[in-house]
């Protein structure tokens, strides 16, 4: 009876210190926003970064899904408001005489994109398109960051097995791309509108789609997709 008592504890603290660990995941909303850091119980807690859609973006402490703590925030056009969060509210000079928010215009400041940066984006994502038709499974998975934001809950090697399934399913698979918009969203991501036209022996859309790459050492990845 006690050994059966004792083991009864064990699990159970496991369960607990399992439950009470942070783990670092990447998380993604249907709007574009994307979250990279700490989850604890399905919230955000300790360090992350967290995106949204218009290229505001967030560096520093998280609690119970809200910013807490020393952090950072980063918005569209380069303005930076660093200091101390509580509860998601950043704290400022005038609240208690402490200057802890330092108010500053960012030097990179997002630039427009210049015609060699629009052929390189357009070089990877034809030769994305082309790996696909090839049914190229490494080609096409090495354009792809490894901060793909993905579905909640999914991790890197279930991502990676659908969409090798995706690719070596049909028997052909056309993919025509039509290029709309590029958008310099920060110093090292872009935005990219195009309409996607895809046909196989199985599945046939035409479908707007916005994808996000970013640029890794003189490198463009794919690091999020939006279906319109």
């Amino acid at each position: 009876m006690r050994i059966g008592f004792i083991c009864l504890l064990l699990i159970c603290s496991s369960a607990v210190s399992a439950e009470s660990e942070v783990r670092q995941q990447t998380l993604a909303w249907p709007d574009g926003t994307r979250y990279v850091g700490g989850v604890l119980s399905g919230q955000l807690q300790g360090q992350g970064t967290i995106y949204w859609q218009d290229g505001t973006r967030y560096v520093g402490g998280f609690k119970a899904n809200l910013r807490h703590g020393p952090g950072m925030l980063i918005l569209p056009n380069g303005t930076t408001l660093e200091g101390d969060f509580i509860d998601g509210q950043l704290i400022d000079e005038a609240s208690d005489g402490d200057p802890r928010l330092e108010e500053k215009t960012s030097p990179l400041e997002p630039q427009a994109l210049s015609a060699a940066d629009i052929a390189d984006i357009k070089n990877v994502l034809d030769l994305w398109a082309a790996a696909w038709m090839a049914q190229n499974v490494e080609q096409y998975l090495s354009l792809y960051s490894p901060n793909f934001a993905r579905a909640p809950g999914e991790s890197r090697a279930l991502w990676e097995m659908n969409r090798r399934e995706r690719l070596t399913t049909p028997s052909y698979i056309q993919v025509d791309l039509i290029y709309n918009a590029f958008t310099r969203i920060s110093a090292t991501e872009v935005n990219v509108k195009l309409r996607q036209s895809y046909r196989s022996d199985r599945y046939r859309e035409i479908s707007n789609k916005t994808l996000m790459l970013t640029n890794a050492l003189g490198n463009w990845q794919i690091i999020g997709e939006q279906q319109q």
